[in-house]
C-alpha cells in the first residue's frame, strides 16, 4: 500500500486527465519501471505526451502542493517498499528521441542515453563514446552530469530547456549552469524537457572502436546478470568504494535476496525478489563496515525515493 499523504486524489486525477496525451494511472506499481526492479506504488503516475504536457502537470502539481518525484529509466534509484505517496511524473517512450543539425542535436530528455551514444557514433560525432557504458535517460544525465573515462556530459552540453517546479519554462545555456561532480545544484528543482548538445566531427571507425571497449570492459567488470542501481555509492576522495567495500570483507554479502556484488564490489545486486529495505540495510551496513575499517564516510550515489528508516 501506498504511504499515504492527505490529499483529494479523484480530483487531481481528473485535472490531469485534461492535460491532452496524458495517460493518467492510480496506484501503479514502480518496480518495472526502475533497473533495479524495485518499488511499490505511486499514488498518482502521470505520463505525458508532449513537452508542453510536463508544464500543464507541474502547474497543477505545485497548485495542489503535493509531492512530485520525476522519473525517467530509473537506473540511479531505490523507490521504496512503500512507494511514492505523490505524483510520479513519468518521461517515457513519449518523450524521447533527437534530431540533428549539422554536429549540433536537440535530444529529448526521457532519451536512452546509449542509443543517442550508437546514434552520435554512426555519423562520427564524438564527445559522448566513452559514456556509453553508463545506464540512463539523457535527462537524468544532466540533472547528475554524469560520466566515464574523462567525458562528462557537461563537455558536450549547450543548452537546457524545462520547467521549474511551478510549471514556468526554464532555459539556460552551458555557461550559466554549475556542473560539479555528479551534482548540478541549478538544475535540481527543474524537470528536463531537453538538452542541446554539440558534438565533434571525428572517424566513425575510431568512435565505434572507442565505444565497442568501454562496454566490452563494462561486460568485463561489472555484474549485468542482475537487476542493480549502478554504483551505490561515489568515488570518495583517494580511494574507490568498490576497494573499500571489498576489502571490509563485504564482498558476497547479502541480506535477503539483496547481495554485494562478487564480481564489484560497489553493486549492490537484486538476486530475485529483493526488497527496498533489504538493499537498504545492505546499504547501511557496508556505510557502518567502511567507516568502521577505515574511517571513510561513503556518500551515496543512489537517490532513495519514499521512506525509509534511516
Amino acid at each position: 500500500m501506498t504511504e499515504s499523504i492527505d490529499f483529494d486524489i479523484a480530483g487531481i486525477v481528473d485535472q490531469l486527465a485534461g492535460v491532452a496525451g496524458i495517460e493518467v494511472k492510480t496506484d501503479e506499481i514502480i518496480a518495472p519501471y526502475t533497473s533495479y526492479q524495485i518499488g511499490g506504488p505511486a499514488a498518482i503516475w502521470a505520463a505525458p505526451a508532449s513537452e508542453d504536457g510536463i508544464g500543464e502537470v507541474l502547474a497543477i502539481v505545485d497548485e495542489a502542493d503535493i509531492p512530485l518525484f520525476i522519473l525517467g529509466l530509473g537506473s540511479n534509484l531505490l523507490v521504496s517498499d512503500k512507494g511514492w505517496p505523490g505524483v510520479i511524473l513519468y518521461l517515457g517512450a513519449s518523450l524521447s528521441g533527437w534530431r540533428f543539425d549539422g554536429t549540433a542535436a536537440t535530444v529529448m530528455a526521457g532519451t536512452r542515453l546509449l542509443d543517442l551514444i550508437r546514434d552520435t557514433v554512426d555519423q562520427g560525432l564524438g564527445g559522448m563514446e566513452l559514456m556509453a557504458g553508463i545506464p540512463g535517460s539523457v535527462g537524468g544525465a544532466l540533472r547528475m552530469n554524469a560520466g566515464a573515462f574523462g567525458q562528462e556530459i557537461q563537455q558536450t552540453t549547450l543548452k537546457v530547456n524545462g520547467f521549474q517546479l511551478d510549471g514556468s519554462p526554464f532555459k539556460a545555456g552551458r555557461n550559466e549552469i554549475d556542473f560539479g561532480y555528479r551534482r548540478v545544484p541549478q538544475l535540481e528543482r527543474v524537470v528536463i524537457a531537453s538538452g542541446e548538445f554539440c558534438f565533434e566531427k571525428t572517424a566513425a571507425g575510431i568512435l565505434k572502436q572507442r565505444m565497442n571497449d568501454i562496454l566490452e570492459l563494462r561486460a568485463k567488470k561489472q555484474p549485468l546478470n542482475y537487476p542493480s542501481c549502478g554504483s551505490v555509492f561515489k568515488r570518495p576522495p583517494g580511494y574507490y568504494a568498490g576497494v573499500l567495500i571489498e576489502e571490509a570483507g563485504l564482498k558476497g554479502e547479502r541480506i535477503g535476496d539483496a547481495m554485494v556484488s562478487p564480481k564489484h564490489a560497489g553493486f549492490i545486486l537484486n538476486t530475485g525478489k529483493a526488497s527496498a529495505a533489504d538493499v537498504f540495510s545492505l546499504i547501511r551496513k557496508i556505510e557502518d563496515r567502511v567507516w568502521e575499517r577505515f574511517g571513510v564516510k561513503l556518500e551515496r550515489e543512489v537517490k532513495l525515493i519514499g521512506k525509509f528508516d534511516e
